[in-house]
């Protein structure tokens, strides 16, 4: 295995080469946004999506921007320890039709992110007898070294869906958020919290270890881990039609547009045909169990794990 000292010293011009890219097929979409010709855009506008823009200082009304912005935002939005979901990212779901020189600059931002989600990964794997908080710190370090310590690892990570090849259709549906709830035991608890800090050096796992222990005999079957899709996801799949009479239309699953997926424009620089879908799904009404809820608070944050109260 490598020394994670020179795994260490790979990361910052991969993550520079990532900002380099981004910043290419940001101005290549201000090209499009100011070109005389125009180029079509279909953009949903959630309340997530409204809160991206709003976060990025864009608006709706000039969509090439606003999607280069999106691609080109990196890091957080807001300074790291602020309370906010690490986890969380900026999301606009929707279309953009792009000739061949920005599907190539976003092929190329692709994979400079993937070298670098490999990078990050291999260094993990090289410090992997140490705690999960250590490997994390001493990620962030590593990106603070670079020059970039506010690195949003997740948008650093997730690469530009493109239809590279103008399909006949593009269809759109949404995926409602989901929520999973599942009974867990003590002892699987107990075991996940270990295996987060084995060296006792976060006091915050230690203090959740004390919880568990402490939970009275009575509430150690209500344990639930609560498992949260909190956005809904705009499902894209692309339709190219057969040819020949009796042959069988192709059907590709393309993705979940968390950003504008960037399709192949035709000459005149439009989308192929596409269902329209409302900017957020219906609300659906579904029925909750009257004798079960779940409390609002976390009583293991680290796991997710909250106790099941009788009603």
């Amino acid at each position: 295995m490598k020394d994670h000292r020179q795994l260490a010293l790979s990361i910052p011009p991969l993550l520079e080469q990532i900002h380099s890219s981004a910043a290419e097929l940001r101005d290549s979409l201000e090209q499009l946004q100011t070109a005389g010709k125009p180029w079509q855009h279909y953009l949903l506008q959630p309340p997530f999506a409204l809160e991206a823009a709003q976060s990025l200082q864009e608006s709706f009304e000039r969509p090439f921007s606003l999607a280069g912005a999106l691609y080109n935002q990196l890091d957080y939005a807001e300074p790291l320890g602020t309370g906010g979901d690490a986890r969380a990212t900026l999301q606009i779901p929707g279309l953009l039709a792009v000739p061949d020189k920005t599907l190539a600059l976003a092929k190329q931002l692709n994979s400079d992110k993937e070298a670098f989600a490999n990078a990050i990964a291999e260094y993990r794997s090289a410090l992997a007898e140490r705690p999960m908080a250590e490997r994390d710190r001493n990620v962030r370090e590593v990106l603070a070294q670079a020059g970039y310590p506010r690195a949003h690892l997740r948008q650093c990570y997730r690469l530009v869906l493109l239809c590279e090849q103008h399909p006949d259709a593009i269809t759109l549906s949404w995926i409602k958020a989901r929520k999973s709830i599942r009974k867990v035991t003590v002892q699987w608890c107990e075991k996940k919290l270990v295996q987060m800090d084995p060296t006792g050096a976060d006091p915050g796992i230690q203090y959740q270890r004390q919880l568990l222990a402490g939970l009275h005999k009575s509430q150690q079957e209500d344990l639930r881990q609560v498992q949260v899709q909190s956005r809904p996801n705009l499902q894209v799949a692309e339709i190219f039609f057969a040819q020949e009479a009796g042959g069988e239309d192709q059907y590709r699953q393309v993705g979940y547009s968390s950003m504008p997926i960037l399709v192949a424009a035709n000459e005149a620089g439009r989308l192929p045909e596409f269902t329209r879908v409302d900017h957020q799904p219906s609300v659906s009404r579904r029925r909750q169990r009257r004798d079960l809820a779940i409390s609002t608070e976390p009583f293991l944050p680290a796991l997710r794990v909250f106790l099941r109260q009788q009603r």
